[in-house]
Formats: C-alpha cells, structure tokens, sequence
C-alpha cells in the first residue's frame, strides 16, 4: 500500500474518533480493570459491539494516544512489512504518543512481530479483538508474561440501568419488589447491547449482528464448506441454551460426519463470543474437560430461535445469572462450573482450591415440587462437596430455609445482583468503584423511573464489523 494510502486512512480514523469521543457515555465495570501505566499489553476481548473500544477511549482520554482500527477494509490484505510505514504515519498524524490503541489486531497476519517492537520502544499498548483464542493463541506463545485480558460482556443489568436512568434502590415494598422485577424482565428480553439499548430494531439488530459474526468471523476465517449447515447449527443453539452440549446428538441431528466436526463448529461459535460455556465440575480433569453446558453471550440471541422470551424465561434467568457470574469472575478471582452427578446444581463458585458456594436459579419456589427438587439438590450437593453456603435465586422471592441443619439462602436476582456491588464497592477503594456503586445503591429508598431515554443513554455501541 502507499504511503498516502496510509495517512489518508489514519486520518479519516482519526476523525471519527474525534466525533465518537464527544458523544455522552454509560460507565461501565470493566473501565477499571485496564490499567494505562501498566506495561503489560492491555488486551480487551469480546463479542463485536460490546463496546471494546469505547472503555479504552475512556480510559484513555486523559492521555495522549494514538488510534488505529484494522476492521477497515481498506487495511485489507496488510502484510507485517506494512506495519513500520503504516507506523511512521501513525506519527505524521498523531505526533508524539504514549500509548497506541489497536482495534481488531488479529485480522493482521504477525501482528504480534508488531506489538513486540513497539512494547522495546517503550509504548503502551491497548489491544482489542472479538476472537478469544487468536489473540491468547498469539499471546502465549509470542507475548509470554507481558499482557493483561479483560473480558468485556454486553451490558449488565445495572449498566442497563443506567443507560436507561432508571433507579432500584431497596427492596422493601411489594411495590419496590415488582417494578425490580419487571425492570428485571425487560432487559431479559432485550439484552444487553449498547445499540439495541440506545434504540435500535432488537430484532432486526441482533439477527443481522449474528449472521455477520458466523459470516466473517467463522466462515470466512475458518473456510467452513458446510456453510448452510453451520448456520443451522448455530441457530439451533440459540434455542437449547443452559443444556449441556451433545456433540453427538448434533453430529445426528445434521448429519455431519464426525463428532469431531461438531465439537469444531461449536468452538467456532464459542471463539467469537457467540456462546459462553461452563465445564462441569469434578475433581476428575478429563471429566471436567469432557463436559460442557453451553449459554448465550447475551439474552436477545434467545429470539433468533423464534420462540417467546415467556416461554424461555426460566432458561433466560439462569443465563442472566451465569453472564453476571462470568462478568465478574476475573476482579474476584474464582472459577465458574456447573455440578451433575446423581443431582444438578446450576453453579459451583470455586475459589481458592475450594468450592465456596453452590447456587440454584429457579423462577419461584411456590410450586412444592419445584422447592424440594431444588432444596433436595442443594443439600445433597452440599454433602457431596462439603459446602456450607447455599443460595437459590429467583425472580423475586426472598426467605431463608434452615433444614437438616443447613442454611439457604433465597433472594431476588436483582437484589442478589446490587449486593455483588456493596462487595465490589468494599473490594476496590477506585472512585470509580465507589461512584458506580453509589449510583447503583440498594441503600436508598423507592424504585422510580427516571427522565426516559434522552439524551444521557446516547452511547456509541462498540466496534465496526471487520472483513475477514
């Protein structure tokens, strides 16, 4: 490419984030998590239009930057001899420059030849990619020790929230309770991507999203010749989420021929942040390995299946409650599994060598066969593991069951949400922390609804869709 090609491009990038970084943002979680005087490489990694780039624009835009997106057709077909020119206009554009944000790196073959030379000259560097294994592959092996991942979800509940300025702050009222949980129902149904948030056709947005990431992330990157059947496939596990994965019942079901084939297919999905899975937990590696229970990466996926959200909505409380658990595994630093033996409990919070907690998720427990089944489960469980804490989730029942000597605990899931953050709020002393929980808290009183959708939930929503 030439060199006026180069600057052209940087230049017209540059613009757009000039329009981009004065539009009014929702703060979110992860925000702290990048560490900008670090010089570990940051690495923000998730689905497309999750809003990567947008926590490093604003954790960087204090400082003095440079930007870069190679989800630009234009840097199409770039070669690694590319990159030194394509840095010397980098400078012509920005100047001088402490750090350096790339955007969709992975799409350039030896980008981390790159990456190296620029972490010798001194220059921190902040990554984004929406293919998981690519970029950890290239890290390990070329960037052993020197990077730090963050894992961007879409919107959470509470950032949902506060994108939509509306306010839960306690619980005491059955009035309180019921506009939680319907608050609660409706980001079930719409999910959590900053666009569909601002506004935006869910349907049309979340089918036309899906299709794109399966074309350019899986069939283009991967050569799938099968296209119709991975598309097939994928649609199919929209509508069998929170189910442990078969690989062999999807070989028969689409004829394919090997569960090996399948296996590959649904690691595709996975690496592009379409699904999310859980390992079972055991003490047995190879079985932990073997089994898998697979989730959607955000609740709306759940309409491509073409059923109802009230037909689905147990399922989708059970996946709202895994994206929180995943959301916030990294700041508290333990490990997420489901438990199936002779009983199955929905998750397994391991932490420090140990399980620290087993955890239901159920609607409601005033069906009797519901309540024991799910009591039983947990006490069993408790035995089997030797745990002592005991939560049941639910929509928006709240008690404590003490039997055979143990305790559970049953709460709402959006008051079991907020307390999540009173424990992020004591755990971290950031301001961010602190303001976030505040605007959030569950301290205050009433459940009120706030101005509507004006000005304040505008927020641009993630990264360009890039050509594979």
């Amino acid at each position: 490419m030439k060199e006026v090609d180069f600057r052209q491009i940087i230049l017209e990038q540059r613009d757009e984030l000039l329009l981009f970084s004065k539009e009014v943002w929702i703060p979110r979680g992860k925000e702290k998590d990048i560490n900008t005087e670090s010089n570990l490489v940051q690495i923000i990694t998730g689905i497309r239009r999750c809003g990567k780039s947008t926590i490093a624009i604003r954790a960087l835009n204090k400082l003095k930057y440079a930007y870069l997106n190679f989800d630009d057709e234009r840097l199409a077909g770039l070669q690694t001899e590319d990159l030194n020119h394509l840095l010397e206009n980098i400078y012509l554009v920005y100047g001088d420059f402490t750090h350096l944000l790339l955007d969709e790196i992975q799409n350039v073959e030896g980008w981390h030849l790159f990456v190296n030379r620029l972490l010798r000259n001194k220059i921190r560097i902040i990554l984004t990619g929406s293919n998981s294994n690519l970029l950890s592959r290239e890290m390990a092996s070329h960037l052993t020790g020197r990077y730090a991942t963050i894992e961007l979800l879409t919107f959470s509940f509470l950032e949902y929230l506060l994108a939509k300025e509306l306010k839960v702050k306690n619980f005491e009222t059955t009035r309180e309770r019921g506009l939680a949980a319907n608050y609660f129902m409706e980001y079930l149904q719409s999910g959590g991507f900053p666009e569909v948030i601002r506004g935006e056709n869910r349907q049309t947005y979340v089918a036309n999203l899906f299709d794109a990431i399966v074309t350019r992330d899986i069939i283009f990157r991967y050569n799938i010749r099968h296209v119709r059947t991975l598309r097939e496939i994928a649609l199919w596990l929209t509508g069998n989420f929170a189910t442990e994965v078969s690989y062999n019942r999807i070989k028969n079901i689409f004829g394919l021929g090997s569960e090996n084939t399948a296996k590959n297919y649904v690691l595709y999905l996975e690496e592009a942040w379409l699904f999310v899975s859980l390992s079972k937990f055991s003490f047995k590696k190879q079985e932990s390995l073997r089994n898998r229970k697979l989730y959607l990466a955000d609740t709306s996926f759940a309409d491509l299946a073409g059923e109802s959200a009230s037909q689905n909505t147990g399922r989708l409380l059970e996946n709202a409650v895994m994206l929180y658990l995943i959301n916030n595994r990294q700041n508290f630093r333990y490990e997420v599994f489901y438990y199936k033996t002779n009983v199955e409990v929905d998750f397994v919070i391991y932490y420090q060598r140990s399980v620290h907690e087993l955890i239901q998720v159920t609607l409601s427990l005033e069906d009797k066969k519901t309540r024991d089944r799910e009591v039983r489960a947990l006490l069993l469980a408790a035995r089997q593991l030797n745990v002592k804490k005991l939560t049941i989730i639910t929509l928006n029942q709240e008690e404590t069951i003490r039997i055979q000597g143990e305790v559970i605990e049953v709460k709402p899931v959006v008051k079991w949400m907020f307390e999540g953050v009173e424990e992020e709020k004591e755990r971290q002393s950031s301001t961010y922390a602190t303001n976030f929980a505040e605007a959030t808290s569950v301290k205050r009183a009433s459940v009120d609804k706030g101005r509507g959708d004006g000005e304040k939930d505008k927020r641009r929503g993630g990264e360009r869709e890039k050509e594979a």
